[in-house]
């Protein structure tokens, strides 16, 4: 089977995620408990310039932005960049906001403190590449805080659970409902060669970290009171800081 091309993935990705924007809510489950984890990853006495990598409706930006950093957010998705433009202003905070490719992003070498993204590894077609160029974009003592897990089935066991969970939000009368379809819809024909449509495990991110240049690696996804995906299958997740050696 042909491999597809890295323009034609993100431009599927790109397309699903400008659809998904419509309804995502910036409001998630134990929203500020993340803000506290991430400001303890990042370090709470200092301001950093920080950047929020695939920042979608800016979930981790405004967060970091209330606690006083100076936060630049980028998102392959257009649809996204509008949605967090519209939260940062609600909120009045002053956060800068653009549509760029995490894996390329168009700023000078050592441009920032930190570097943080939330459930965007598993996304990417090539994560490690991209770790190796935010290690570049961050000044040297420079932290990234990285959190994924693993989210996806493949095949037709994904899809029968997407289905379901599309069903149960219909009943429920839920906005959303024809999300779990829509997924399908878009990545079942890139699913195969995103390296990581399953998600993203721990170890894994370990290793890439590694391979990149980061050390001094530390977890902090036990702070949590609680898994924040909470569903009727607890996702397994990792959140985890490291230092630009």
């Amino acid at each position: 089977m042909e491999t597809l091309d890295h323009a034609t993935l993100k431009r599927t990705v790109r397309e699903y995620w400008c659809w998904r924007s419509a309804t995502f809510d910036v409001r998630a489950a134990q929203q500020p408990e993340w803000w506290d984890i991430f400001q303890l990853a990042v370090g709470r006495d200092r301001t950093c310039r920080i950047l929020d990598v695939g920042t979608g409706t800016g979930f981790l930006a405004l967060g970091l932005a209330k606690a006083g950093h100076r936060v630049t957010g980028i998102d392959l998705s257009a649809g996204m960049v509008a949605r967090a433009r519209l939260n940062a202003a609600r909120n009045d905070l002053g956060i800068d906001l653009l549509v760029a490719d995490a894996e390329r992003p168009p700023f000078r070498q050592e441009s920032f403190d930190v570097i943080v993204s939330r459930n965007l590894l598993w996304t990417l077609c090539e994560p490690e590449n991209a770790l190796r160029r935010w290690h570049a974009l961050l000044r040297p003592g420079g932290r990234v805080v990285l959190s994924d897990g693993v989210w996806n089935h493949a095949g037709l066991r994904g899809l029968l659970r997407r289905l379901r969970h599309s069903a149960h939000q219909f009943l429920s009368g839920q906005r959303e409902a024809s999300v779990p379809l829509q997924f399908w819809t878009f990545y079942r024909p890139i699913n195969k060669d995103l390296p990581h449509f399953r998600g993203v495990r721990a170890n894994e991110v370990e290793a890439f970290l590694e391979n990149c240049g980061f050390r001094e690696q530390v977890r902090y996804e036990h702070l949590f009171s609680g898994n924040p995906y909470s569903g009727k299958r607890k996702k397994a997740f990792f959140v985890v800081a490291a230092v630009k050696g």
